[in-house]
């Protein structure tokens, strides 16, 4: 009987202590800090899907609570971009990124752009002018929670 009370108290202390611990939620893992290097990569990406004019794989870089211009939601900035590349041919995007600042889970960046776009019939259009990004972690991914431009006149 002894040797019962024993094992049992054994039990006790070694082996019920560990099925605690291991009840334990996993501590929540500390996002990393977006750096400049990856809000650029970003921007970089951005602009090529851009000309690549493949409209899923652009959206997919913005959030599903993406703004354009503070008053666009995603769904319209989805049907914006749809009728562009819909009536290009090819599109140059051309941008000069002049300030990052960065943040524990987004980035501020602005700059200039340039897009030249060639219509199906041929035409060629021209835009440019300051554009604003504004870049929040969802997940480990960045996207776009917002974005501003204007066009030069």
């Amino acid at each position: 009987m002894r040797k019962v009370i024993f094992v049992f108290f054994l039990f006790l202390i070694f082996i019920v202590p560990l099925s605690i611990k291991a009840q334990v939620a996993p501590s929540s893992e500390i996002p990393q800090a977006v750096t400049v290097e990856e809000a650029r990569q970003f921007i970089d990406e951005y602009t090529a899907q851009f000309m690549r004019m493949d409209l899923d794989a652009f959206m997919a870089l913005f959030s599903k609570n993406a703004v354009e211009n503070r008053m666009l939601p995603y769904a319209d900035i989805r049907g914006a971009y749809q009728m562009t590349i819909q009536g290009s041919r090819s599109i140059q995007y051309d941008v000069k990124i002049h300030t990052i600042q960065t943040y524990a889970e987004s980035a501020f960046a602005s700059g200039r752009y340039q897009i030249t776009q060639t219509l199906k019939g041929g035409r060629v259009k021209t835009f440019k002018g300051n554009i604003q990004w504004v870049l929040a972690r969802e997940g480990r991914a960045l996207k776009i929670k917002e974005i501003n431009y204007g066009i030069d006149h």
